[in-house]
């Protein structure tokens, strides 16, 4: 009898060691698929950060109007790509001078890859609650905001907006105030603006694929042409155009004659020496096309 009752504790106790034995293993095991998932993650995370190209635009808060200001929006056209921040002004710390966005892109897509000097370009925009209007008037001013172009240098790259010298605001309300007749008398009926990019091609003739972007009033067009060899056995000047049409009404308010544009064109096949090059004018007509080479 007693040899029995021993025996029965002895099982006892073996089942209960191997059981926690199991356990043990179980959680160990799901300790170290946890520890290399993780490690995966961070290997994922480097490997998407490895593959970005990244603007920094550093923006000079002492030339912001934080009081009025409902949002900052920075956009740029950098490598073949589209890159946009909208920065609610409430999320900004008010006590530093400034404010760095950073602008990511693929650093190679199935365009062009990005290389110095190519060139891109970043505009930020103070938006107002009152430059947000549903309707198209005179009376609306040019929406305050700045633009930087510049050439890829490395990664990240490094760009500055609303510095206390730039003048590209006041060229553009400049305009604006020398033309206000003509903005009075082409404005009524006109609720589009038409931005015409041409690309010359005469030194690239073998350009196979490439990209043709337009900016305004932070809203960005674009269109991939897929043969450009087709396009130029058409062409009788080697010339690639694009004209994007744009509804002056826009969620940061009314596109103005005297707005700042810009345009850029990427292809592997345009470097040397730049797989981006980018220009820029002001709005000029609304009864017309403005037209803009790009390179």
């Amino acid at each position: 009898m007693y040899r029995e009752g021993y025996n029965k504790y002895v099982d006892i106790l073996i089942t209960i060691s191997f059981a926690a034995s199991i356990l043990c293993i179980s959680t160990i095991s799901s300790e170290l698929v946890f520890a290399q998932k993780n490690d995966n993650d961070e290997d994922d995370d480097k490997k998407e950060g490895k593959d970005k190209l990244i603007v920094k635009a550093t923006i000079d808060l002492e030339n912001v109007d934080m009081e009025n200001t409902k949002f900052i929006r920075v956009i740029g056209f950098i490598n073949g790509e589209e890159a946009k921040q909208d920065i609610p002004i409430s999320s900004i710390d008010k006590s530093n001078n400034n404010l760095n966005v950073e602008l990511k892109v693929n650093e190679e897509n199935d365009i062009v890859k990005a290389d110095t000097p190519d060139e891109f370009f970043v505009c930020g925009y103070q938006v107002r609650e009152g430059d947000v209007s549903k309707e198209t008037t005179t009376t609306n001013l040019v929406t305050k905001f700045d633009c930087n172009e510049g050439d890829i240098l490395g990664n990240p790259t490094k760009i500055s907006l609303f510095k206390s010298g730039s003048q590209v605001y006041s060229k553009s309300q400049e305009y604006y105030q020398a033309h206000l007749n003509m903005v009075n008398n082409n404005t009524a009926n006109n609720d589009k603006v038409k931005i015409k990019i041409i690309s010359p091609l005469a030194d690239k003739k073998d350009t196979e694929k490439l990209v043709i972007a337009a900016m305004i009033k932070g809203q960005i067009q674009s269109e991939v042409i897929e043969d450009v060899q087709a396009e130029l056995d058409r062409s009788d000047s080697n010339t690639i155009s694009r004209t994007f049409t744009f509804d002056r009404n826009t969620d940061l308010g009314p596109i103005q004659i005297g707005e700042r544009y810009h345009a850029c064109v990427a292809s592997n096949d345009l470097s040397p020496p730049e797989g981006q090059e980018c220009e820029k004018r002001v709005v000029k007509h609304f009864d017309k096309s403005n037209s803009l080479p790009a390179r």
